[in-house]
């Protein structure tokens, strides 16, 4: 049991967990910062403005294929008079070894037809049973800027503050900058993200999604920095929505995810 918890301790240093995308945006090689809709509370939170219906998600994500190390999360959000608001609660750990959970409030509003912009507020807690359980607070804070013929430009950054555990845990709240583009097709979406992290490095990201129909969608990213592939697909059905996606380390393996989702109209 020491052991695990020390790989999981690591693996978050690494920023691998910790950092939580929608199964859609998994698939599409972990790049939502120019995307829109409710799985934008696990990205760029100015990409919720878009939303103009309440709907509410659930998912789950095995990590490298084991049993014992998984993420569980719940999304809510819809729009209001002032602007569109959401809520999320996710937990990633070991059960009865390790836990890191986070709750955030996001808000975000449109300013005419070419301007989103969204912030988040996030509680973080890390705990170990009988031995800690820290605490600490970030903000999130995302633009987007859409342009002509459906393109959009998109710009976040997470945990503003640099905001940390303190010097006697050894685990890191991620906080990053990320600029990404999307552009629709005819029947596709194309995204791409740079990201760059405070521990000086930069990763990209990249991917696809591609409709059949108005029922069925087949997405698949890359990137690099760690290099992992990315692959899924997602179902709409009426007012339900079914997403699935794997990410592929060389090292560590798969990590499947699926969402199920319900919008109210």
């Amino acid at each position: 049991m020491i052991g695990r918890c020390l790989i999981l301790l690591l693996i978050s240093y690494e920023c691998i967990a910790q950092t939580y995308v929608g199964p859609s945006y998994q698939a599409m090689g972990q790049a939502g910062t120019a995307l829109q809709g409710i799985y934008s509370l696990t990205a760029n939170p100015a990409g919720l403005a878009s939303l103009d219906h309440i709907a509410v998600n659930l998912g789950y994500q095995q990590h490298f294929l084991s049993a014992d190390i998984s993420t569980q999360a719940a999304l809510l959000g819809g729009p209001t008079g002032l602007g569109v608001w959401g809520v999320m609660l996710r937990r990633y750990g070991i059960d009865g070894a390790y836990h890191d959970t986070k709750a955030n409030f996001a808000f975000a509003k449109q300013f005419g037809p070419r301007l989103s912009i969204g912030m988040s507020a996030s509680y973080h807690q890390l705990y170990v049973p009988a031995y800690l359980s820290a605490y600490s607070l970030s903000v999130d804070v995302g633009v987007q800027c859409h342009l002509g013929q459906g393109g959009t430009i998109g710009l976040q950054y997470t945990n503003v503050s640099r905001a940390d555990y303190g010097s006697t845990v050894y685990s890191t709240i991620p906080s990053f900058v990320r600029v990404g583009f999307s552009y629709p097709l005819s029947t596709a979406t194309f995204t791409v993200d740079v990201a760059y992290r405070r521990e000086n490095r930069v990763g990209g990201h990249m991917g696809l999604a591609y409709w059949i129909g108005d029922i069925l969608c087949l997405r698949g990213g890359l990137s690099v920095n760690p290099m992992q592939q990315h692959a899924g697909f997602g179902i709409r059905w009426y007012r339900f929505l079914f997403d699935t996606a794997a990410t592929f380390h060389p090292r560590l393996g798969m990590s499947p995810q699926i969402g199920l989702g319900y919008a109210f109209q």
